[in-house]
């Protein structure tokens, strides 16, 4: 059978002879416990994942457990902590609760909100965490940057893994549009179950290197079961 003419050889490859990528950075450690289990075989190349939720759900102190797991794993971790700012007595509190002090020393944090800034941090850390991305603005210091900047980040930075939060608005949708749902391999909606935030969970709506709909308890760090199968259980039990 004809391959494609010449004047596409420069942009299709035989699916049985596409070149191997060249990886600047050897291949993800897949994170430990059930966090691991959470976000399946993470790929390290033009990877990002997004947690939206509304305000109080926990977006925050899941954000924590995912630093601290990358850390475990000898992951150099950059913490943009532009929603609380760096010094916010709130930093200090998560990192005590959720951040193990061996992991300390390989997560960083800022406040800095400029685009530029993160462009240039990328290379040098391999996951950037960012609370939240609809804060961060264009170098002039005005206009807060569109959502699509994050697959540019990514196709930027293959290397680096991005991980960035949203905050959903009155409409059910995450301010500045829906494009990086797309553009993301990891898709997580944090749900506010009650007031009490011991209920509260981390849910996979899309996942392209593990399992979707699986269900993390963030105060109790472990995937827990859906309401409906934990109340089935709870029945046969009685």
């Amino acid at each position: 059978m004809a391959g494609v003419p010449p004047k596409l050889a420069d942009i299709f490859s035989n699916i049985d002879k596409i070149p191997e990528r060249k990886a600047e950075g050897e291949k993800l450690k897949p994170l430990k416990g059930d966090l691991g289990k959470f976000f399946g075989n993470i790929e390290r190349y033009k990877t990002a994942i997004t947690i939206e939720g509304h305000q109080g759900a926990g977006k925050t102190q899941f954000a924590f457990q995912i630093a601290d797991a990358f850390a475990e794993n000898d992951y150099k971790v950059a913490l943009w902590a532009i929603e609380l700012g760096a010094q916010s007595e709130l930093i200090t509190r998560n990192k005590e609760k959720y951040i193990k002090p061996g992991n300390r020393e390989k997560i960083f944090v800022t406040d800095n909100e400029y685009l530029n800034n993160i462009k240039l941090a990328a290379p040098h850390f391999d996951v950037m965490i960012i609370d939240s991305f609809t804060k961060v603005k264009y170098d002039d210091g005005g206009e807060y940057v569109y959502s699509k900047e994050l697959d540019a980040l990514r196709n930027e930075f293959p290397e680096t893994i991005f991980v960035v939060l949203f905050q959903r608005n009155s409409k059910e949708t995450i301010r500045g549009g829906p494009a990086p749902l797309f553009d993301a391999g990891i898709n997580i909606e944090v749900v506010k179950v009650d007031d009490t935030f011991a209920n509260n969970y981390a849910k996979t709506s899309k996942n392209r290197y593990g399992q979707s709909g699986l269900m993390y308890s963030i105060a109790k760090k472990t995937i827990v079961k859906p309401p409906a199968v934990q109340e089935k259980t709870k029945t046969k039990k009685e």
